[in-house]
């Protein structure tokens, strides 16, 4: 409580009681009724204005607001800051806010808008957080936010699969000039699966893809790179982790396919292959499918192809003479 509370319409010090009054808040997206305690004056019966108390309610009525409409708490970003060893100035800088932004919403007196709140909460994916340090040249692999962010990226390959582990070969294989979007990352994983079955005898990971309207996709995959839509996506730091013969199938994808071909145009590819279309029969162009394209549709498929068209390992050029004939 206030060292001195005064009475402003009688000037009466330190005379007062407190007693519940109920607020009216209602905004955009919010609308709530709270009971709160504020001192009235025990002389002249008026309401008394005191800065601790207020200050109290603001951050509770704001805490209800953030909750009704989904607002980051300050809890969740303490925990962002925590997980990249970043200060609140330093993550105001990356998202190019003033340096105390993030401090007030920190301290409850200040509630971001729906669209900062997104913001930030975006960053809880760490491949997010790559993206908005990535170009910033005084943030490279030394500074203690870059290299946290890469130990969250090693823990989802660690919690999810080697299919992260072909995910973040690819995107280090990105760059300004030839930039990796979503859509072209689903489909250079099918067709790497494609051709690691049948080339080496092998899945290259274990995880199944579906025969959505814009081709084949890894659903796990869909979940971490959904909020980045058509944006590019973050650039990493090559990493080996694969054997030689998985790494030839990898640079083939690459250098047939990625360099090659935009992302509709790997769309289209995907599209016109037997397997993605044995998975959608009876569904209309553009409807929601979610059929699982069976691995041993894909593998047959392309045991044909590499018949047909004489590939194997030591003549993975020859993949080129495919797709020339596919889009024909």
């Amino acid at each position: 409580m206030d060292k001195e509370i005064r009475c402003f319409e009688c000037g009466a010090k330190n005379s007062y009681e407190l007693k519940e009054i109920i607020r009216n808040y209602s905004g955009d997206g919010y609308s709530f009724e709270m009971l709160v305690k504020i001192p009235f004056c025990k002389e002249c019966k008026t309401p008394i204005f005191s800065e601790e108390i207020e200050s109290d309610i603001v951050q509770k009525a704001n805490r209800e607001i953030r909750k009704q409409r989904d607002i980051v708490t300050k809890e969740e970003i303490i925990e962002i800051l925590d997980k990249y060893n970043v200060s609140q100035k330093t993550l105001s800088r990356f998202l190019g806010w003033g340096e105390i932004t993030l401090t007030r919403y920190i301290t409850g007196n200040y509630s971001p808008n729906k669209q900062n709140s997104d913001k930030i909460k975006e960053l809880k994916n760490p491949y997010m957080f790559q993206k908005i340090i990535e170009d910033r040249s005084e943030e490279k692999k030394s500074n203690k936010a870059q290299i946290k962010v890469y130990e969250e990226l090693q823990k989802i390959e660690k919690e999810n699969g080697k299919i992260f582990s072909v995910v973040n070969w690819f995107l280090s294989q990105s760059s300004e000039d030839a930039p990796l979007t979503h859509l072209a990352l689903q489909k250079l994983l099918y067709f790497a699966q494609g051709w690691s079955m049948t080339l080496l005898g092998k899945e290259l990971f274990k995880e199944e893809c579906q025969a959505w309207a814009h081709g084949a996709v890894y659903p796990k995959v869909y979940d971490l790179f959904r909020q980045f839509k058509y944006m590019p996506l973050p650039r990493l730091e090559e990493k080996i982790n694969f054997e030689k013969d998985e790494l030839a199938i990898l640079n083939a994808v690459k250098k047939y396919y990625y360099d090659v071909f935009n992302a509709r145009a790997l769309e289209n590819i995907c599209h016109c292959e037997d397997p993605y279309k044995e998975s959608r029969a009876g569904y209309g162009e553009g409807e929601t499918c979610q059929n699982i394209i069976d691995k041993e549709s894909i593998r047959k498929y392309y045991n044909k192809i590499s018949r047909d068209y004489n590939i194997n390992l030591e003549g993975l050029s020859k993949i080129k003479d495919y797709l020339n004939t596919l889009l024909k």
